[in-house]
């Protein structure tokens, strides 16, 4: 099965980098709003107890019970509270401590039933047309198994609760990489469950033959790809293929290819030092020239300033 290996391609394009937990410790009555996290995503794990969420483009609020998690991977605003009447708060005016690097806790509400979260927030390092960020909606729901966490979730926040206990040196280090961990295991998650019908890459990702045809432009950027010879691959009719292609992935094969192009373009303006004319060679252009001026339209900067400002 190809799907794993392509969401592994895309996946290497993105990196999730300056990490912040937060443990929150909640009673009755309260409600707290989480500002919109421009270039951020956010989640939280519900540890004990129950709540309500609101986000704006969601008709019905959201209830969360212990062992739920939920993750906003375009950094949405947000509101969690205990009843949906309760009044609320800006994070920002919650009583913040801060016990380490990286690391705070808020006490917050009244006298009422307890409740404990796990909040988080991380930068995506990436330009945010990554095909696969654009595929998710504003907030990934991963419900828990009768009141339990998931087992790939309860091992995950197992280790970074270790991690924040101990505190050794590298820790920061070791938190980012387990957020990772979490990242990634959502976007597979919603990929399993989604019924989602809306034409995106995830959308694509159900159909055999449309993920041989990504795995081959994902693969092979710089190969001069035309619908003709990737419809030969399939096999299907050029006709045929384009139309498909554009029904479930939402943009025509040669648009897809070039935005794939850019965004490995970018990945390798950030993490290597290789010369333009390199860069050019290996995501398909002829020359620095023609590689430059589809950037600057794609990106709206030059190559060369988007690796002096976004590089590592």
């Amino acid at each position: 099965m190809l799907i794993p290996d392509l969401l592994t391609d895309i996946l290497q394009t993105m990196r999730l980098e300056h990490t912040i937990l937060c443990r929150c410790e909640l009673n009755a009555p309260w409600g707290i709003r989480f500002p919109v996290q421009v270039g951020q995503a956010a989640f939280h794990i519900v540890t004990q107890g129950q709540c309500w969420l609101r986000i704006n483009d969601h008709a019905k609020p959201l209830f969360l019970a212990t062992g739920d998690f939920v993750m906003f991977p375009h950094g949405h605003e947000h509101i969690i509270c205990d009843t949906l009447s309760s009044p609320i708060t800006d994070f920002e005016d919650t009583s913040i401590m801060r016990p380490n690097h990286g690391y705070k806790s808020i006490c917050f509400g009244g006298n009422g039933l307890p409740i404990e979260l796990l909040a988080g927030c991380f930068q995506v390092k990436g330009d945010r047309r990554n095909p696969l960020l654009a595929s998710l909606p504003s907030v990934i729901h991963v419900r828990s198994d009768h009141g339990q966490l998931v087992p790939w979730l309860e091992t995950t926040l197992h280790y970074i609760t270790a991690e924040l206990a101990i505190s050794h040196l590298g820790f920061q280090t070791v938190i980012a990489r387990l957020v990772d961990v979490l990242f990634i295991q959502a976007v597979r998650a919603y990929v399993a469950s989604t019924s989602n019908d809306q034409p995106n890459l995830l959308h694509a990702l159900t159909d055999a033959q449309m993920v041989i045809a990504l795995s081959l432009i994902h693969r092979s950027p710089e190969k001069p790809w035309t619908v003709a010879s990737l419809a030969e691959q399939l096999p299907m009719s050029r006709s045929a293929f384009s139309a498909r292609f554009t029904q479930l992935v939402g943009q025509p094969p040669m648009q897809y290819l070039t935005t794939w192009r850019m965004v490995k373009a970018t990945e390798l303006l950030r993490e290597s030092r290789l010369r333009l004319k390199d860069v050019a060679t290996l995501v398909g252009y002829e020359s620095e020239i023609s590689f430059s001026k589809a950037f600057k339209r794609w990106s709206g900067v030059a190559p060369s300033f988007y690796r002096q400002n976004y590089s590592a």
